[in-house]
């Protein structure tokens, strides 16, 4: 397989992108962890659990949709279960549950607003409405993937 070249426009595009989304994250985790002291990956893991029915997820299945590694997930549902944000449960057959406790859905309730206004602030009131469609467009396209869409 021979790899095309990439061009300097093209990768200022990339290393745009990149440093963007890190600075970009970086603040909406800040004003989280400033506001909760949940951090970053604790605020993904709550939402995704908040998102199923009984907040609850099969560990396997939270796995799959972060697309992070078995080891830094059970590390950080370790840490979660310390602070009594999530609680994990062996099923008879399907594996090991996780589920959000009271104590997350608090911390998740006070997060979210914070979330929205943070998110407001450092990334959508800098766009005109024909940036947030051409984004959309964009990674839209970005999204497929030889396996299906990334989520």
């Amino acid at each position: 397989m021979t790899t095309a070249e990439i061009s300097d426009e093209e990768w200022m595009a990339w290393r745009s992108y990149r440093r963007l989304a890190e600075v970009i994250t970086g603040r909406i985790v800040r004003d989280i962890n400033d506001a909760t002291g949940l951090s970053g990956p604790d605020f993904m893991i709550l939402m995704a659990l908040s998102k199923n029915p009984h907040g609850a997820l099969l560990q396997r299945d939270l796995l799959e949709y972060l697309e992070w590694d078995k080891s830094r997930l059970s590390h950080q549902l370790s840490r979660m279960a310390s602070r009594e944000l999530v609680q994990r449960s062996r099923t008879h057959s399907a594996g090991v549950s996780v589920s959000i406790t009271q104590a997350g859905y608090q911390l998740l309730a006070k997060a979210r607003p914070v979330h929205t206004e943070s998110v407001r602030r450092n990334f959508l009131d800098k766009l005109t409405p024909e940036d947030v469609h051409a984004l959309i467009a964009i990674t839209g396209r970005l999204r497929q993937s030889d396996s299906g869409v990334i989520e």
